[in-house]
């Protein structure tokens, strides 16, 4: 058994090919674990009779783990990576997290990343019931890739973890869904700061010093594109009275005229480094505002009875779906996209059209006045971008008062719309 190896020798002994950042210091803050197993024996039994598991497949991942667990560098490290793993979410880790392979292990090597993940169910499973939370909330998201990745595995020989960041919020039990949408800690990193009227309730977004946008609001080089003529740098400035900044436009741009608040009416709500909780969207129906609504006011009763702890301030996300642009192909009456957008405060990020591309066209990459276009919004997307228009990914954030206000538009004014199509058509008319 090893009690305590020294992390630079870990390294060398395991020869991984890829390891995320900031393990050292968290290598030195971790209490090895006595466990003798990686995983369970009572944990596989019962995961290889509900999944009818091949008897070839189990042989061949119990050599895995034993090849693991036979090695008492390794195992002890694996240890460590499977108590990192599980804790990364709820310490809103933004490492790279991916595939990992020990050069050290002399057989079994294409199995170590998948059996990393699955170490990882059982003490994620643990922790969540420790905590009181229900396992209904759990039970399903911690094997929803298992069943594939053992088909895989059972039909073509392939060990292979594909898109490991994303899979990983589920063998640890980090993600839940409620209703509609998934939800997870995340912790805020955009550079601006939100701001409400202690009146109104008013929110505005101002964008910190020193980003260059162009003349639509969008950042500067995003899809490739420059204004030279038209670029400005986004300033603050304070007193003990004041903030100057720019705007950002809950319609998805940056204003190129600063405005001013007066602190003695304006408090902020939203910083740097706070806590929100991060939405995907799981493909199918009941993309509406009402179910927006429901499944946030789940997330924070959940959180707010199973973590208290958590200081949460509202939601966080980035989608194709909130491009404001895409309210001039659809009618913002009878489209759900346009009607759960404008329920947000949206912003610009610096990710331009690839998802949108992917997401409508099949490729990041595809060019969308060649690619086959078959649904409606395919054609006015292509139709739009024949015109000289470019679609871009865009952040979106609901802060928890607004949650209830969901359907009225808690943030965008009519006149703010009028002012986001009026620049947009202008810029397709050359204007």
């Amino acid at each position: 058994m090893v009690a305590r190896l020294d992390f630079q020798t870990c390294l060398a002994y395991c020869r991984f090919d890829f390891l995320p950042e900031g393990l050292e210091e968290k290598y030195e803050a971790y209490v090895p674990n006595q466990d003798a197993a990686l995983i369970p024996r009572s944990f596989l039994t019962d995961l290889f009779a509900r999944y009818e598991v091949p008897e070839t497949v189990r042989q061949t991942l119990l050599r895995g783990i034993e090849a693991i667990e036979g090695d008492g560098t390794l195992f002890h490290f694996t240890k460590f990576l499977v108590d990192v793993l599980c804790s990364a979410r709820w310490r809103c880790d933004e490492a790279f997290y991916t595939n990992m392979t020990p050069g050290c292990m002399t057989h079994s090597r294409e199995l170590y990343s998948f059996l990393l993940l699955l170490a990882c169910v059982v003490p994620s499973k643990n922790f969540l019931a420790d905590r009181g939370v229900p396992e209904a909330h759990y039970e399903e998201i911690a094997t929803q890739f298992l069943k594939p990745q053992l088909d895989k595995l059972a039909e073509r020989g392939d060990a292979a973890v594909d898109d490991f960041q994303w899979k990983m919020n589920f063998y640890t039990c980090s993600i839940f869904l409620h209703d509609r949408f998934y939800f997870i800690v995340h912790r805020f990193q955009d550079e601006f700061t939100m701001f409400r009227h202690v009146r109104t309730g008013k929110v505005a977004a101002l964008r910190h010093a020193g980003e260059t946008f162009r003349g639509d609001g969008q950042k500067d080089g995003v899809n490739g594109i420059s204004d030279a003529a038209g670029r400005f740098v986004t300033e603050w400035s304070e007193t003990n009275e004041t903030v100057r900044a720019n705007r950002i436009n809950p319609m998805g741009f940056v204003e190129r005229e600063p405005v001013v608040l007066a602190k003695s009416e304006w408090e902020p709500v939203l910083r740097k480094g706070d806590m929100l909780l991060a939405l995907h969207i799981p493909s199918g129906p009941g993309y509406t505002p009402e179910r927006l609504k429901a499944s946030m006011r789940m997330a924070l009763d959940f959180y707010a009875r199973y973590f208290p702890e958590l200081p949460i301030r509202g939601f966080w996300s980035e989608s194709w779906l909130y491009d404001p642009a895409l309210s001039l192909l659809l009618d913002p009456e009878k489209s759900n996209i346009v009607q759960v957008q404008r329920q947000m405060y949206v912003y610009p990020v610096s990710e331009g059209d690839r998802m949108l591309r992917l997401e409508l066209f099949g490729d990041r990459n595809a060019d969308p006045l060649t690619a086959p276009a078959r649904t409606s919004l395919q054609k006015a997307a292509a139709e739009y971008m024949r015109k000289g228009g470019r679609f871009h990914t865009s952040g979106m954030i609901v802060l928890k008062e607004d949650v209830d206000r969901i359907g009225s538009r808690p943030y965008v004014e009519a006149e703010e719309i009028e002012k986001f199509r009026e620049a947009a058509l202008g810029r397709l008319a050359g204007r």
